[in-house]
């Protein structure tokens, strides 16, 4: 039988300005501080037992951190342009930098996903929880979110070359076809959910605003009215 793989050893081994760190299938269950690595650009720590990762090097641009047993992320560096966190147990994902281009984050168990950077060109969600997802941003080229609960889809951008959302209650409503013929159907779906939701909740929601409107413009207003008081002014506060 080999010796137990040392990540201290290997991490020692390195000199300060390593671009590059592979840890990967190396049966860990931690990750050392890394923080001397003040030029690390890509960390592949795949296929582990991790269950969490330490504070991320500022100049990373490629984070492989699939099949482990994460619950969760770090702050991710705002360099970053590359996340591929699928096969975790992640219930959420921290905020995304604006430049990053490539998520995978597929098979864990996220609700929700955070606002999109707008240099987005690739998601890869299925197998999650989603029942809705962000506003998709235009550079936007391939999706895959099939195996969620989508219930809607937001807009797609025109430069979509594919998607995938089947398995999901959204499919039984939008069906597949052309970009134009999708969003059309996608509008429509939107705009009906907003009407329903509207007249479902309109007569809860008028008692809300009676309660305020009552409070708001109650006469007992103007009872403070005082000699030199612009009357025209205080009315059109009222």
């Amino acid at each position: 039988m080999g010796a137990k793989y040392s990540v201290e050893k290997y991490l020692d081994s390195l000199p300060d300005d390593v671009e590059i760190i592979d840890v990967s299938n190396k049966n860990l269950d931690y990750l050392p501080d890394l923080s001397r690595f003040k030029k690390l650009k890509e960390l592949y720590c795949h296929r582990n037992k991790l269950t969490s990762l330490p504070d991320l090097p500022k100049n990373l641009k490629e984070l492989c951190c699939y099949n482990n047993e994460l619950t969760s992320l770090p702050v991710l560096p705002e360099n970053l342009t590359k996340l591929d966190c699928h096969y975790n147990k992640l219930t959420s994902l921290p905020v995304l930098p604006k430049n990053l281009e490539i998520i995978f984050c597929d098979h864990n168990d996220l609700t929700s996903l955070p606002d999109l950077p707008k240099e987005l060109e690739r998601l890869d969600c299925e197998y999650n929880k989603l029942t809705s997802l962000p506003v998709l941003p235009e550079k936007l080229k391939k999706m895959i979110c099939f195996n969620n609960k989508l219930t809607s889809l937001p807009v797609l951008p025109e430069n979509l070359i594919w998607s995938f959302f089947s398995e999901n209650p959204i499919r039984e409503i939008i069906c597949y076809g052309n970009l134009g013929m999708m969003n059309k159907q996608i509008i429509i779906w939107n705009n009906f959910r907003y009407l329903y939701y509207c007249l479902k909740y309109k007569e809860r929601i008028w008692k809300i605003r009676e309660r305020i409107i009552k409070k708001r413009y109650h006469p007992s207003y103007l009872d403070d009215l005082k000699e030199d008081d612009d009357l025209d002014e205080k009315l059109g506060e009222w």
